[in-house]
């Protein structure tokens, strides 16, 4: 009789170790998908934020006719000869303070490592073909010689940037009056 109830009791043990090994696969899976969730609304924000900062930068670009005409030169591989206001370089860089990231040629505007996941934070990272990548609203950090750290709401880490390609959010004021094509005539 010991031995049919030392089987019964193995038996239950396995039952109960079954029981518990589905219940705690069950309990893990759960806690998993919820961290998986918890990361997906993570990368959504800060794929919406980037996007406002890349929103904000091209508002201030298409507002302002320097920052626009030093666009344009970049996308027609032209030279601007307007003196543009760069931190570090003719006016005074401030850490805190948000600056336009532009570039003159096609680079990546962000860091290929690190990077957040998803499609927007892949395309920035990647090089263009031909033009130049839009322009991104950036917070500086430091100078560091002719190169700036700075933070932005599409990388996870700063990152360094030369002095050439920040550019200050307001330009100089343009006191020539705006005349439309033809008007000398």
């Amino acid at each position: 009789m010991k031995k049919l109830e030392i089987a019964t009791v193995f038996a239950q043990y396995k039952v109960l170790l079954a029981i518990l090994g589905v219940l705690s696969s069950w309990a893990s899976f759960e806690v998993w998908k919820w961290h998986q969730q918890q990361h997906e609304k993570y990368i959504a924000q800060k794929q919406q934020a980037c996007q406002q900062r890349l929103n904000s930068a091209n508002r201030y670009v298409q507002s302002d006719r320097f920052l626009k005409a030093a666009y344009y030169a970049s996308k027609t591989q032209d030279k601007l000869q307007i003196k543009l206001n760069k931190p570090g370089i003719n006016t005074d860089f401030k850490p805190e303070q948000q600056y336009i990231l532009m570039y003159d040629k096609p680079v990546s505007l962000i860091p290929v490592n690190p990077r957040y996941e998803g499609n927007l934070f892949e395309r920035l990272s990647r090089q263009p073909d031909k033009y130049p990548p839009e322009p991104l609203i950036v917070t500086g950090k430091k100078l560091l010689g002719n190169k700036a750290e700075v933070i932005s709401a599409c990388a996870p880490k700063s990152f360094t940037v030369s002095l050439e390609n920040l550019y200050e959010i307001t330009q100089p004021i343009d006191i020539s009056p705006y005349l439309p094509p033809f008007s000398s005539f």
